[in-house]
């Protein structure tokens, strides 16, 4: 399958990606490319393969869900550059409002 080179920019439009001429004509050969191998997959017979998530079984690994001590509060702000009412301040990153 090939790809033109308007379909190219038209892609890079949607995609807002700004290409040069010459990489307009470098993407074209590549997506065409990449649309080859995917038709050549397309013909493979995957009747018998399950669906999968991942090519190789993968679990989550996660810890159990068991409260342990932590920090003080004191602790924990001991290092902070500006701690407020035994929390960490940071700056405003919108304007309005009350401090």
């Amino acid at each position: 399958m090939s790809l033109s080179e308007e379909q190219v920019k038209h892609v890079a439009r949607l995609a807002r990606i700004q290409l040069k001429p010459e990489e307009v004509a470098q993407m074209t050969v590549h997506l065409g490319a990449v649309l080859e191998y995917m038709s050549q997959l397309n013909e493979l017979n995957t009747d018998q393969v399950e669906p999968t998530m991942h090519v190789i079984p993968m679990t989550m690994p996660l810890r159990e869900d068991i409260v342990r001590p932590s920090l003080p509060v004191e602790e924990a702000l001991k290092n902070a550059p500006d701690p407020r009412d035994n929390m960490f301040g940071v700056p405003r990153i919108m304007d309005g409002g009350e401090e």
